[in-house]
């Protein structure tokens, strides 16, 4: 395919969903990281190229995958030329880390396989995507409010959504989505959404590196996306929720959910600072709790903790244990392949407790 075509289909993006930007892609490029079927560089876009990176094995899939590959994408390029705020410039962002040394890019390789995902800013594995800059705010914005949104065009469009005016009945059985190579069922789409999903919230939870939970919440924006076509979608948000572990949060992943189909950016955003923040709290003061011994700390010290802190925090810990036991970095590769075998996978019951959770919604 070359840039001409994807120009063609940028083009018929543009008319099926009511945009009109003048901008066409400057180059298309078959050196998609191992994984990925096609992603749009986020530095490069603030650098005014818009370059499309392809999967080597593009040239081999069905017209019907390509179609829902490229609607996932241009909705990123979308979302970018229509942001609500202030972009950053290119001396706001971090100076990125080598590709191959970034846990986010390595993670998303391993754990994600073969979905169409856009390069955001990456940054070195210490660090913490949670304080606040312009830079994050879009780093937020690209990786909330467009994944769902990217999945919500994407799967409307095979669902014809436009012709039926909203939110429609769909059989999770027998209504199909493209693959490479042959068409699945809704129900092993939203499967495999929700075992990434488990799979990377329980790798979290071991590793609580700060970019795993991103991971995660990235997952879930793609789950949240494809819900939001189903008439019963917050009964299967919250099924989803309990396999999760996540049912305390419940309101606050269903006021997300809410402010995402509404597009409110101001509120996606403020929403999704505040659970990354409960969420990834509450599994440091769980491991400083099962790690260390309660002569070390205080409860009020616990209190105190925050996550631009929590490293120090747990530093200061192990240096009066008497030696450094967790620095709060891993090496890519050890996290993801460590913690697939720890787990042996996903339990089949986490997949057929939303099986059932969809067939109730039909009754």
């Amino acid at each position: 395919m070359n840039l001409s075509q994807l120009n063609k289909y940028w083009v018929r993006y543009q008319v099926n969903n009511n945009f009109t930007e003048s901008i066409s892609l400057d180059e298309v490029r078959y050196d998609a990281a191992p994984g990925v079927e096609a992603s749009f560089d986020l530095l490069e876009m603030l650098k005014g190229r818009y370059i499309l990176h392809l999967s080597r094995d593009f040239h081999l899939y069905r017209e019907e995958y390509i179609q829902f590959i490229l609607d996932h994408e241009f909705t990123h390029l979308h979302d970018f030329l229509t942001y609500p705020f202030p972009k950053p410039s290119l001396a706001d962002l971090k100076e990125r880390a080598l590709r191959e040394d970034n846990i986010n890019t390595a993670s998303d390789r391993n754990i994600f396989g073969k979905y169409g995902e856009i390069n955001l800013p990456e940054k070195s594995s210490g660090d913490n995507p949670f304080s606040g800059d312009i830079g994050k705010k879009l780093f937020d914005y690209m990786n909330t409010y467009s994944e769902f949104h990217a999945c919500r065009v994407s799967l409307g469009q095979v669902l014809n959504i436009q012709k039926h005016g909203g939110r429609v009945e769909v059989d999770v059985e027998r209504n199909i989505v493209p693959a490479p190579y042959r068409d699945i069922s809704i129900q092993k789409m939203l499967s495999v959404c929700l075992r990434r999903a488990h799979l990377s919230y329980r790798q979290f939870s071991v590793m609580m590196i700060p970019q795993i939970f991103v991971i995660f919440f990235r997952q879930m924006m793609y789950l949240m996306g494809y819900l939001s076509h189903f008439g019963n979608a917050r009964d299967m948000l919250s099924s989803s929720l309990k396999i999760l572990g996540l049912e305390a949060q419940e309101e606050e992943y269903f006021r997300l959910f809410d402010a995402l189909i509404d597009a409110d950016h101001e509120g996606i955003l403020s929403i999704t600072n505040d659970i990354y923040k409960k969420s990834y709290l509450v599994f440091v003061k769980s491991y400083i709790r099962n790690h260390y011994s309660s002569d070390l700390y205080t409860e009020d010290e616990l209190e105190q903790i925050t996550p631009d802190n929590y490293s120090e925090f747990v530093e200061t810990l192990a240096n009066r244990q008497g030696g450094r036991i967790w620095s709060g970095r891993v090496s890519p590769v050890f996290g993801v392949n460590n913690v697939n075998r720890a787990y042996d996978g996903v339990d089949p019951e986490t997949i057929r407790q939303l099986v059932r959770a969809a067939r109730a919604g039909k009754e």
